[in-house]
């Protein structure tokens, strides 16, 4: 499957009727990708609330990685380059609470001990912070990061493997005042063609294209 358009341009209005409003959230992003795995799509990675998955990313096995319900939780998505030159894709979403939070970082660690066979440590890898955020009181429009103790604490863990450091990405998101129809899905699609070629798609369906350069 190669990369989805999953952003829709305009977010439907609430529907008066339960047949529209079915037809509206079987759009949304996360529901496709949940009907494509229903419907038997072995490329996608559904990884739910407190958990941890970790995939090496290929050009005819899994390629999308993603998961949904984020309000208030912590999503970090860490991209790794194998050592055969493709990705390795590890995705997390917990709670904030501070049991969760020490499991997410040991879960991690966990992931790139497994891995650690696999995983060109010379090269940075890239790493997205999907946390929660608020409006940024001077502006009233732009949204900023909330104080969050994972992202020392994933710094610390990354230490570890890659001693030239990561590549950040701190994409906030809202938790308050969202519109009918909102989506509250992280994910994280590569091009079948070329597997540098990274589509975040973030809550809202924020848009990031990252080239890896693998």
């Amino acid at each position: 499957m190669a990369i989805l358009d999953l952003t829709r341009k305009t977010l439907p209005k609430l529907s008066a009727t339960g047949r529209e409003s079915i037809r509206h959230i079987k759009n949304i992003p996360e529901m496709r990708l949940y009907n494509a795995i229903s419907n038997g799509d072995n490329s996608i990675v559904h990884v739910g609330m407190n958990e941890n998955a970790a995939v090496r990313i290929t050009e005819k096995g899994i390629n999308t990685i993603y998961t949904d319900a984020l309000n208030g939780c912590n999503a970090v998505g860490v991209i790794a380059k194998g050592l055969d030159r493709k990705p390795i894709a590890m995705l997390s979403h917990y709670t904030p609470l501070p049991v969760s939070l020490q499991k997410q970082l040991d879960t991690l660690q966990k992931q790139l001990q497994t891995y650690d066979y696999y995983i060109d440590k010379s090269a940075k890898p890239t790493v997205f912070f999907n946390i929660r955020g608020h409006i940024k009181p001077q502006t009233k429009d732009e949204l900023i990061y909330d104080t969050n103790p994972i992202i020392d604490g994933i710094r610390k863990v990354l230490s570890k493997f890659f001693p030239a450091g990561a590549n950040e990405h701190i994409v906030p998101y809202p938790t308050f005042n969202t519109p009918p129809y909102f989506s509250n899905a992280n994910i994280y699609q590569f091009d079948p063609a070329d597997l540098n070629k990274l589509k975040v798609t973030t809550v809202g369906e924020k848009e990031h294209f990252v080239d890896l350069k693998y």
